[in-house]
């Protein structure tokens, strides 16, 4: 067996990612990987703890970061560089990695950006509309609680915490999948690029039932809602919006019938006014025919564009496995991709090096004795066929999750049970859901035995008001 261990320290602050790896280098000194620093704006207290994390950090490095992993743009994985902006300026950073998705020289990566932008300023602006319409605040808060990936409890947009990210670095590299992320000061250990794909239809797939523990794939369009909203507002004519179902001679505008403006026709006026805008006649008490009006209905078709807004920047993660060379063992770092970035890696492979046969995205799950839970355990970021070829032997599994904030924001099965159940039986019991109750109460013993690839006991601690466990893995 290899002496070779990684090092994980895991910070359990809530809805979001945070890893301090430390990875064994030659002469001793030790070689540190941060991946992610982030909570969900929905969280209490969530920029004070961040904050704990973040000194932390610069405690356990000695000021001194060989790596800073960004997996992709999304607030619960990146607040840290917004809310402990100046608590950075006292760490530094050797490289910062992203994603081929965040390269701003990259045509595909630019597409992606403009479509985040355009999708970001469309759901704030619905958000608003349906919050003040009748029968619409729950729709609202289920866009706002998805907005909660996008934006700061005080508007502060994570574009801003992911280019704070980028300039703590004169070193920024954006890695393809079937690429190895160079790591010469750690000669034992190898980092292979896994995802995310380029293909825009994987990007698209958020969901199989079947390649999950338990819907399907869509483009998502930004521009329906976007020209309904600039229709509203005045800024667009009908004509010029392809997305219109009539053209733009064809009926009379809502706004202007709610202001009087009725038509000519005698007929239209009087079935506008006995069915849709003057008092329920049907019951003889004069009662207000507001149920019957559709007049925000069109907005919640923001919600279905939330939902896969957040799916595609999900499907963007970059996805790491770190390979301890002498012994073949893998640690997977997954952040929160779903479906269409798992299986894109069927096709990713390695080609033969020195010293080094071609290796295959399968064989690396084959040997994974580590798995960092895809988007804090959500059904469609397991995939069933890869989470089943893992080396069930030596298995740790870590799950980011906090149930009462998903029960908050009305998430279901955020953790899923069934997948958290499987994983629980492929670990033996080796399994660690960052909100359980013993990772925070030391009074509680710890149910987690040393075993498989953990050489030694959980140590849990504290960061602040940050509880973290770590892990050593080999």
């Amino acid at each position: 067996m290899s002496n070779l261990t990684i090092d994980v320290r895991c910070y359990c602050q809530g809805l979001g990612d945070c890893m301090l790896l430390k990875l064994p280098a030659p002469g001793g000194k030790p070689f540190w990987i941060l991946i992610d620093c982030g909570i969900h704006s929905a969280t209490s207290d969530g920029s004070a703890k961040m904050r704990d994390v973040v000194a932390d950090v610069i405690d356990q490095t000695n000021g001194r970061l060989d790596v800073l992993v960004i997996t992709h743009e999304h607030w619960d994985h990146l607040s840290a560089f917004v809310q402990a902006a100046d608590l950075f300026v006292g760490l530094e950073v050797g490289e910062v990695w992203f994603s081929w998705a965040e390269n701003p020289s990259d045509p595909d990566a630019r597409k992606l950006d403009r479509f985040k932008a355009d999708a970001t300023s469309a759901l704030a602006t619905s958000a608003l509309r349906l919050a003040g319409a009748p029968g619409m605040s729950e729709t609202a808060s289920s866009i706002d609680a998805l907005l909660g990936f996008v934006f700061g409890l005080e508007g502060e947009k994570v574009r801003m915490a992911r280019e704070n990210a980028r300039r703590m670095s004169p070193v920024v590299r954006h890695l393809d999948p079937g690429t190895l992320a160079p790591l010469p000061k750690v000669p034992g250990i190898r980092a292979y690029v896994l995802g995310p794909p380029r293909d825009p239809k994987l990007l698209g797939i958020e969901d199989i039932i079947s390649e999950t523990y338990a819907i399907g794939a869509g483009a998502p369009s930004v521009a329906p809602v976007a020209n309904g909203l600039n229709l509203n507002d005045g800024t667009l004519r009908i004509d010029d919006d392809p997305a219109a179902p009539f053209d733009g001679m064809v009926g009379t505008q809502l706004s202007a019938l709610r202001q009087g403006q009725w038509p000519p026709d005698a007929a239209t006026a009087s079935f506008l006014w006995e069915r849709y805008f003057g008092p329920d006649t049907t019951t003889g008490a004069g009662n207000d025919q507001a149920w019957r009006r559709i007049d925000y209905d069109w907005l919640t078709t923001s919600l279905d564009l939330a939902l896969q807004f957040d799916s595609k920047t999900n499907n963007t993660s970059l996805v790491l496995a770190f390979e301890i060379v002498e012994t073949g063992r893998v640690l997977l770092f997954a952040a929160d991709a779903q479906v269409g970035n798992w299986l894109s890696w069927s096709t990713v492979s390695f080609p033969a090096e020195a010293g080094r046969p071609a290796i295959s995205a399968d064989d690396l799950i084959r040997r994974t004795v580590f798995y960092k839970v895809g988007h804090h355990g959500s059904r469609n970021a397991t995939r069933v066929a890869a989470l089943e070829k893992m080396d069930r032997s030596a298995l740790v599994a870590f799950s980011p999750t906090d149930e009462a904030l998903a029960g908050k924001v009305r998430w279901k099965d955020f953790p899923a049970p069934k997948t958290s159940e499987r994983l629980q039986e492929l670990t033996s019991g080796r399994f660690i859901q960052s909100d359980a109750k013993w990772v925070h109460d030391a009074a509680l013993p710890n149910p987690i035995a040393k075993g498989g690839a953990l050489q030694a006991d959980v140590v849990r601690g504290k960061a602040g008001r940050v509880s973290y466990v770590d892990l050593r893995l080999a």
